[in-house]
Parts: structure tokens; sequence; C-alpha cells
């Protein structure tokens, strides 16, 4: 029986490297800084957001439904919705962003996905 070779890798082990060569971004760097003043200071569970997406996310409409979710527990998007005389596609698509930036979550109920807010607090990182 032949012998087996082992598969070459070009993956780099993750404790090989340089740590002058691992540069960390600065703005990472104080984002999580600030996550962690804010733990330290009564803010747990806090998702610090960078500026520029929270300009991408935050309108009207899409803060009408965080405030409502802080408030109330939805069955569903569908009520979502219905709750705040909005069109479902349309919450929908919002919830959809708020999701990928993990503001959002779903928890299922059958077939039912009624949406909750991830966080305690949203945070944006300070302009300066």
């Amino acid at each position: 029986m032949p012998e087996l070779e082992e598969p070459s890798t070009s993956v780099p082990d993750p404790n090989d490297f340089e740590s002058d060569v691992a540069a960390v971004d600065d703005r990472l760097a104080l984002r999580a800084a600030f996550s962690e003043t804010l733990t330290q200071h009564g803010f747990p569970d806090t998702l610090v957001l960078a500026r520029e997406r929270a300009e991408d996310v935050f309108h009207d409409r899409r803060l009408d439904l965080l405030d409502h979710l802080n408030e109330h527990e939805p069955d569903s998007v569908r009520a979502l919705a219905a709750e705040l005389g909005y069109d479902k596609g349309v919450v929908s698509r919002d919830l959809q962003k708020l999701a990928r930036i993990d503001i959002v979550e779903y928890v299922e109920d059958g077939r039912a996905k009624a949406p909750r807010l991830k966080h305690d607090h949203v945070a944006i990182e300070p302009v300066v």
C-alpha cells in the first residue's frame, strides 16, 4: 500500500508572527477602549459603532423601530409594522440592515421571527 503524503498548507500558523508586523488599526483600538470604559462605568453590553456606520443606518424611521423595540416585544415583523403603521416590507428591510450591524436579532417562535434589540446600549464612537 503506497504511503500517503500530507498535503502542504499555505495557511500560516496564527502564533507565528512578528509583533511589529501585526499592526492594529488605531480606530479599532480606540473603539475597544471606549467600549471597555463604558462597561467599567455601568454600561455593560454596549455595542460601539463606527461613526460612518451610524450615519448610514440611523434615520427617523429606524430610530422609531428601535424605540418601539426598547419598550415592546412584538410577536413578528408583521406585528411590529402594524403597531407602528409602516409597510411590512420597509420594516423588514430596515430590520435586516440593523441585524447586519448587530443591533437587532430575531427570536424564532414557530414560523414567526420576533425582532428584539440585541444589546442593552448602542453608542457611536467619539468624533475626537
